[in-house]
């Protein structure tokens, strides 16, 4: 075989991925005006007094389902129409909800639950690219998912604050990160995985994005499954 083959599939998966962001705004246009016109014919028939008793629960249905679908867009559109050169105050607890919202669904197909661990007396505020920490948290989420695939565990995503730091922990219960490999899993292009599924660079993303906002990402020590930590310096009040 090429020896270049593995670099070149690698290559084709990321402009399969560029292409693929492209092509998600415009079918996310297109989708949420479908969405619309469902939602608006399902409010008039609401409204209209023939409409028989045993047709209203299925009207509940579809009312309840569209709505779900305008949060699921809107949670994605947050992300997409992020830019990278924004430096704002970031409320981790928010990013962390609505990155959970965005993985929802292949959480749940993956047959894997999920749990968020905020404690409400602290506050989680960062200064920085609220696109890009959530793309690094998003990276960690599906890191997790790979990783605990076949346990039914969960997945959790805690947060801490304390001494001027904000502290951000995604846990799976996957087979865990053998300490002789555990910095290799932050190289560029290492993946267990084939390319089409993924280039090997979540990991390595992430702790660049993180180290760019003057924060770290490691790999802490756990007894089974994996704990990725992210700390960040608190933005001042």
């Amino acid at each position: 075989m090429d020896s270049s083959q593995p670099e070149r599939d690698v290559l084709i998966a990321l402009n399969r991925s560029a292409t693929s962001a492209n092509l998600m705004a415009g079918v996310i246009h297109e989708v949420n005006n479908v969405r619309q016109v469902i939602s608006g014919t399902v409010e008039l028939l609401q409204t209209r007094p023939d409409i028989p008793p045993a047709i209203t629960p299925s009207l509940d249905r579809l009312s309840k389902q569209t709505a779900r679908a305008a949060a699921i867009f809107a949670e994605v559109l947050v992300f997409t129409r992020g830019t990278i050169g924004d430096i704002a105050r970031v409320n981790l607890r928010e990013v962390a909800e609505h990155s959970l919202a965005l993985r929802a669904f292949f959480i749940k197909r993956a047959n894997l639950t999920s749990t968020l661990v905020a404690p409400e007396d602290l506050r989680f505020a960062v200064k920085g690219n609220r696109s890009q920490l959530q793309q690094v948290l998003l990276n960690l989420i599906v890191n997790a998912e790979q990783a605990s695939a076949g346990t039914k565990g969960a997945i959790v995503v805690e947060l801490d604050a304390a001494d001027g730091w904000v502290t951000l922990r995604v846990i799976d219960a996957g087979p865990g990160v053998p300490a002789d490999r555990e910095e290799r899993a932050f190289s560029a292009f290492v993946s267990t995985r084939a390319p089409a599924d993924g280039a090997g660079l979540g990991l390595w993303a992430a702790r660049e994005i993180v180290a760019a906002h003057g924060g770290s990402l490691t790999l802490e020590p756990r007894p089974s499954g994996a704990a990725f930590a992210i700390r960040l310096p608190a933005a001042n009040n």
